[in-house]
């Protein structure tokens, strides 16, 4: 099996992406698919603030009300969901695209204790849609993926109560680590793969100790590749697959990280 983490930069290349998964047709193959360039796109159009929360132990994230709900359901589960869907079905790949509301794919629970440092305090947040993944329906994408489909997944998430509800795309990849245990978990970025300096192309990392990640995610000054390191260790720590971070932005993209284009994570 082979799980694919799909990043929501404007230069990430779907096109190429589902022309290169041509040559995987034999692959039982789950995307989980990002959009934060469109949401944050979006927003600007409608005159929706997206507001970064700082967490207790200093990790930034997006503050999830309801209008952030309504934007992933428009950009996740509907445009690029949808787009991606159909060039897979243009290269003659069956494809069915899910969010975790469909079939209560993805089960999640509320957060109702979220705190924020906000002006150098720490603040309770009531009023928040933010998850924390309690199941993944393995049964409906073993369905898909027995009938030969690619199966994307994306969020919202859905509770018990029937809330719509944000979850973190890394978590579910971390899910979906512990239920399958694919022999390969690629990960396709705006970049080779991870740089010690993100302006300069020549500073790849090859290959990446669990150890050195952990520094890494210290020095780290970009709160979003921050987050992606710390769940990227979470994966790795579960030493289950073999991990890529690779280029999604040109031709090949899978097969290029499947041959160690990209950064590897080292188990030790």
């Amino acid at each position: 099996m082979l799980i694919i983490k799909i990043g929501g930069g404007k230069e990430i290349n779907l096109e190429y992406i589902a022309e290169d998964l041509k040559k995987f047709s034999n692959e039982k193959i789950i995307i989980v698919l990002g959009a934060n360039y469109y949401r944050n796109e979006l927003a600007k159009k409608l005159n929706i603030e997206i507001k970064i929360i700082e967490s207790e132990s200093g990790y930034k994230s997006v503050y999830t009300h309801q209008d952030v709900i309504d934007l992933m359901l428009m950009t996740y589960a509907g445009l690029q969901a949808k787009k991606l869907s159909a060039l897979l079905i243009k290269n003659g790949i069956k494809s069915i695209s899910l969010c975790g509301i469909d079939g209560k794919l993805i089960l999640a629970k509320r957060k109702k204790n979220l705190t924020a440092r906000i002006e150098n305090k720490v603040k309770l947040i009531t009023d928040n849609y933010t998850g924390k993944i309690e199941k993944i329906n393995k049964k409906l994408i073993d369905y898909f993926l027995g009938e030969n489909y690619v199966v994307i997944l994306t969020p919202p998430a859905i509770s018990e109560e029937g809330e719509i509800l944000n979850i973190d795309n890394d978590q579910v990849i971390y899910h979906l680590t512990q239920i399958y245990q694919p022999e390969n978990i690629i990960f396709l970025i705006e970049a080779q793969g991870i740089l010690y300096n993100k302006n300069i192309t020549e500073s790849l990392i090859p290959t990446l100790k669990l150890s050195e990640l952990e520094d890494l995610i210290k020095e780290s000054e970009d709160y979003g590749f921050q987050k992606k390191l710390l769940n990227i260790k979470k994966i790795s720590e579960l030493k289950r697959s073999k991990i890529i971070i690779a280029d999604g932005r040109y031709q090949n993209p899978i097969s290029k990280a499947l041959n160690n284009i990209g950064t590897t994570i080292i188990y030790e």
